[in-house]
């Protein structure tokens, strides 16, 4: 997380895991260009994972955490406590949106990626518990993101 390149490393992880659920939810994944893998995907969508990889060490500091090389010394957290989910679900769903926002998407019944708009643009409590959970089941795999590049994630 201190370079370009283990944030592409871990925006790439993001987006695996990201289809990896979608997959196993099934579903017409042709009209639904986040749905693509990396290589197709459209450039703002893998800004987006970028994003999100480059903000963990923040949201891991909300939650008096950090990911270091193992050391051996300090135990691993190898699952956040719910509270924790929560806590970084929140904070994730934050960030998209405002990186939404910010790059002129607007809220609209069904999401359209090209005319940029998102049922999911609205306060954290006004989302439904299902949509929740792609933020909380994201944010459950940081360990395991972090992993990917020799990381652990250890309490402060």
């Amino acid at each position: 997380m201190s370079n370009d390149d283990d944030t592409e490393t871990l925006a790439r992880a993001i987006h695996q895991d990201y289809l990896r659920r979608q997959d196993a939810e099934g579903g017409d994944t042709s009209a639904d260009p986040s749905r693509a893998p990396w290589e197709t995907l459209p450039e703002s969508l893998r800004q987006s994972n970028r994003s999100q990889a480059a903000d963990i060490e923040r949201k891991l500091t909300a939650i008096s955490c950090e990911a270091v090389g193992a050391d051996g010394i300090r135990e691993p957290v190898r699952e956040f406590s719910p509270k924790e989910v929560e806590v970084l679900a929140h904070l994730e769903h934050e960030r998209w949106m405002h990186e939404r926002l910010a790059s002129g998407w607007v809220f609209g019944p069904v999401k359209d990626v090209d005319t940029k708009r998102s049922p999911y643009l609205v306060p954290w409590d006004e989302l439904s518990e299902e949509v929740r959970d792609l933020d909380r089941d994201t944010v459950r795999q940081i360990p395991q993101f972090l992993a990917g590049l020799g990381l652990v994630v250890v309490r402060r």
